[in-house]
């Protein structure tokens, strides 16, 4: 689900990746709602999402992943300001919006995610996504402006997906 809910939202389509969620998955597992250290997951981007509540989250699990997409999402026209230059400037950074930023990273062509619903005494649940490569690099394209591709041409260095109008790596 998480897959097919960043893919909704890109022009490039990402693919999922088991490494990563390995990694994402282990640090889920930690129960701590904060990012991972950057040398357990050097050149692999972060995003969290957490959920509390007074009754077990275990149902909960099944959406998860969908729910933290959109909320990651809506970053963009909740937190996101006018920005032509498309570039990942200090301004930008300091908006809050980096977990909509790092989904729709230009660069970023994988993704794993790992999700735990035990924290807490089952009261939390924790959604760990890991993109690679990186993306929130300052001073850089976040992704590239334009049509929804009909040729390979019209994806530069990645293949167009005709049906799709997406660009695949």
């Amino acid at each position: 689900m998480i897959l097919i809910s960043s893919n909704y939202y890109l022009s490039i389509v990402q693919t999922w990746s088991c490494q990563l969620e390995n990694s994402a998955q282990t640090w889920a597992d930690q129960c701590t709602f904060g990012h991972s250290p950057r040398n357990q997951r050097q050149g692999t981007g972060e995003n969290l999402y957490a959920y509390w509540s007074s009754v077990s989250v275990e149902k909960l699990k099944n959406t998860a992943g969908t729910n933290a997409g959109k909320s990651w999402w809506s970053e963009l026209s909740q937190l996101y300001r006018n920005n032509p230059s498309n570039n990942l400037s200090p301004e930008v950074s300091r908006q809050s919006a980096l977990h909509f930023t790092q989904m729709a990273w230009g660069k970023t062509h994988k993704i794993g995610c790992g999700i735990v619903t035990n924290c807490d005494g089952g009261h939390t649940l924790i959604v760990v996504c890991h993109y690679s490569p990186a993306g929130n690099v300052l001073t850089e394209l976040i992704y590239e402006l334009g049509q929804p591709c009909r040729t390979d041409s019209d994806c530069n260095t990645k293949k167009c997906s005709k049906e799709s109008g997406l660009c695949r790596k």
